[in-house]
């Protein structure tokens, strides 16, 4: 994540400490296990000059995927990898045609840390690539539902990205005292969820991936503290909903 004072950003950057914007993101799997593509078909990798993982996104639609806003830096080109679990091997490449930043993102506050990436070509579904369904608010889910992420990111605060694709399950954490966790460093608004802590989180490098419940996607990776000492902070999906609904069908 992006840093804010002792806060870190995951692989974009948000998991604050003191990285800038301009670096990659803080976040990667802390306290989790490898998992396989064909659990995960969903997931894939956000490529910086179609080089370098950067950031986690997921696919949403045929032609569509989601990450974090702070993901974004301009002027820069991204490629998403798709159908692996390995960073290095198998998977296919594809351009990016256009990307939608939230235009209430805030860079500062990560309020509204969503974006949409259209894909010059649609995806072809299969086992190791698939879309993944977005939350339905009608269902609740109470503090302490568990929940679980994907990334390459570090596997420790100060370790490297992953080249195996990795899960953790992780706590949901209530707004108030997931605010009263971070205090004034930054504020918790109902455009985030809130899950983790004690030694399960995201970390560097898994910024955008998802946080699923179920089989649904609850959550975007935004911002957390040193990977693990406090919980991780993710948009709020469902508040994201007309926004994504409304995106895709304008840029079919």
């Amino acid at each position: 994540m992006f840093a804010i004072n002792t806060l870190v950003f995951l692989l974009s950057t948000p998991y604050i400490s003191c990285l800038s914007v301009q670096e990659s993101p803080d976040v990667g799997i802390i306290g989790g296990h490898d998992i396989t593509i064909e659990k995960v078909p969903f997931i894939a990798s956000l490529r910086l000059d179609g080089k370098i993982h950067f950031c986690g996104c997921s696919i949403i639609d045929e032609q569509f995927v989601l990450s974090a806003a702070h993901c974004i830096v301009p002027n820069r080109e991204y490629k998403v990898l798709v159908g692996t679990s390995k960073l290095h091997q198998g998977g296919s490449l594809y351009d990016v045609e256009k990307i939608l930043v939230h235009p209430k993102y805030n860079n500062r506050t990560y309020d509204y840390d969503i974006s949409i990436l259209k894909l010059k070509e649609p995806l072809v579904f299969s086992t190791k690539v698939n879309k993944i369904d977005l939350f339905d608010n009608s269902i609740k889910m109470k503090s302490g539902t568990i929940l679980k992420t994907v990334g390459w990111g570090y596997t420790e605060p100060k370790g490297n990205i992953s080249e195996t694709l990795r899960v953790v399950q992780l706590p949901k954490v209530s707004r108030a005292p997931c605010q009263r966790a971070f205090g004034n460093k930054i504020e918790i608004t109902r455009r985030m969820i809130c899950a983790g802590g004690e030694g399960k989180d995201t970390c560097k490098g898994d910024s955008g991936g998802p946080l699923i419940w179920k089989t649904a996607q609850v959550g975007i990776t935004s911002f957390g503290s040193n990977c693990g000492s406090l919980p991780g902070v993710y948009t709020n999906v469902f508040k994201m909903a007309h926004w994504i609904t409304r995106t895709i069908a304008e840029n079919l």
